[in-house]
């Protein structure tokens, strides 16, 4: 009877430090998991996993950057922050619904970060003859610089190759092709993220998201504005 009671005993203290065990371990695991493996529907914006961009972060310096402003004057991104705060965002053409209503609340209040001194630029893939068509659709009448070769999205680490099922559902639903739209004819595109550079070429600000429906707002702009 003793060693009956005794096996019981060992038996009920076996099963309880087990489940002891397992609730421990469980939550810690679930919680990792849940940090290390963000939910991005990386299909669901066209983008080619093959080679993920993270943008540039907060503390890096700008890049030396070279450009053709829309009257072929060679500009460098120095030239501009050198002299004041400069705000870059990204967008991925006039053909984007999203991108639209995003440059045409920033037109309306684009002199809102003038006036409090940066200077603001857009930066997409598409060519000058459709910035042109993205100026007229939303109003914006700020500098926007056509990324003819890529340079400047791969100097920001934003851009992307476009998967051949994203381009069909873009040519299906807005009649437009990914490809043509860009100056240099490749079915590319940036993250439509967002950079804040200071007067000494480092960045203070960044808002990076691959879901294009997810962008800074003036708001916050102003907010992280340098002094």
């Amino acid at each position: 009877m003793k060693k009956l009671m005794m096996a019981i005993l060992v038996t009920t203290a076996f099963v309880s430090c087990k489940k002891e065990a397992k609730k421990e371990i469980q939550p810690e695991t679930t919680v990792e998991a849940i940090k290390t493996e963000p939910l991005i529907d990386y299909a669901s914006v066209g983008m080619d996993t093959t080679s993920i961009p993270k943008g540039l972060n907060v503390g890096d310096n700008a890049p030396e950057i070279t450009f053709t402003t829309a009257d072929n004057k060679k500009e460098t991104l120095a030239s501009y922050y050198e002299k004041q705060p400069v705000v870059i965002i990204f967008y991925r053409g006039y053909w984007c619904p999203v991108c639209n209503k995003h440059l045409t609340e920033f037109a309306q209040k684009a002199e809102q970060i003038e006036a409090a001194g940066a200077k603001l630029i857009a930066v997409s893939s598409e060519s000058y003859d459709n910035v042109a068509k993205t100026k007229e659709q939303t109003g914006a009448n700020f500098t926007i610089i056509s990324d003819s070769d890529g340079s400047i999205r791969n100097a920001f680490d934003v851009n992307f190759k476009v998967t051949e099922d994203y381009q069909a559902m873009i040519q299906d639903k807005l009649k437009a092709s990914i490809a043509e739209t860009n100056a240099n004819k490749q079915a590319e595109l940036p993250v439509p993220a967002t950079f804040i550079i200071d007067k000494t070429g480092k960045i203070v600000y960044k808002q990076f998201n691959p879901d294009y429906k997810v962008r800074a707002s003036i708001d916050d702009l102003l907010n992280n504005l340098p002094k």
